[in-house]
């Protein structure tokens, strides 16, 4: 993975937070840092920009850039990570991952509303399940239109990222997503795959992704372990 100056800088100073080798909870002024990491004023401020964003600093004009550790000692925020890997790791776990076959249905009315196509369409449907310490911790389900496809199903492998397997199987390339929310209650297939009661109530998640030309290309539908995945949001 390439690594660039911006990147490397934000890197080099939440590991100096993190390993206090800044006393209090101040940065020195950015002229300071600017000439101890060797890197440009420009270059530097993009890099606290990124801090700033993920509100593990706070830029106040006049007065300097402050550092909140809270924010760092607080695991599993959906606002930092958008890989649920990095999210479970973030957590303390070793993360490893299957993906099922890939297989081709009708949508129902929703799936179809959803992605803006037609109920008699085909979309290719795949599963991915997360573990935690060997535990099953996140349940996710891509559904795509198989209209996006450039090869036969028979010559795609889905061992990939999402942006990876869109980009290469579909030429896209996705550039956001909107997620909505819910609390539901577990059925058997939850209590199969997570080993919680029937009825419990849990977190799941349906997310719309969307390629440059803001056409929907991918829903996705999470489940969410409720014994391990708890998630945390920061607001500033």
């Amino acid at each position: 993975m390439i690594v660039t100056r911006v990147q490397f800088v934000k890197n080099t100073v939440l590991e100096m937070i993190k390993t206090n080798k800044i006393i209090g909870n101040k940065l020195p002024t950015e002229d300071e840092l600017s000439k101890l990491l060797q890197v440009s004023l420009a270059t530097l401020r993009e890099a606290l920009l990124e801090l700033n964003k993920e509100g593990i600093i706070s830029k106040r004009h006049g007065l300097g850039n402050f550092i909140h550790k809270s924010t760092l000692e607080t695991k599993m925020r959906i606002d930092r990570f958008t890989d649920f890997v990095d999210l479970l790791e973030d957590g303390g776990y070793r993360v490893t991952s299957t993906y099922s076959a890939l297989w081709l249905k009708e949508p129902d009315t929703t799936v179809a509303k959803d992605l803006q196509i037609n109920i008699d369409s085909k979309i290719v449907v795949y599963d991915r399940t997360f573990f935690a310490n060997d535990r099953a911790a996140i349940h996710a389900q891509n559904r795509i239109p198989y209209c996006y496809f450039v090869k036969k199903l028979s010559e795609i492998e889905n061992q990939f990222d999402l942006n990876s397997f869109i980009e290469k199987y579909c030429q896209q390339k996705l550039t956001h997503g909107i997620q909505e929310i819910s609390p539901i209650l577990a059925g058997e297939t939850e209590q199969d795959l997570f080993g919680i009661k029937i009825g419990g109530a849990i977190i799941s998640w349906k997310e719309i992704f969307y390629t440059i030309e803001d056409k929907p290309i991918c829903l996705g539908t999470v489940r969410f372990n409720p014994d391990i995945v708890k998630m945390k949001m920061l607001w500033k």
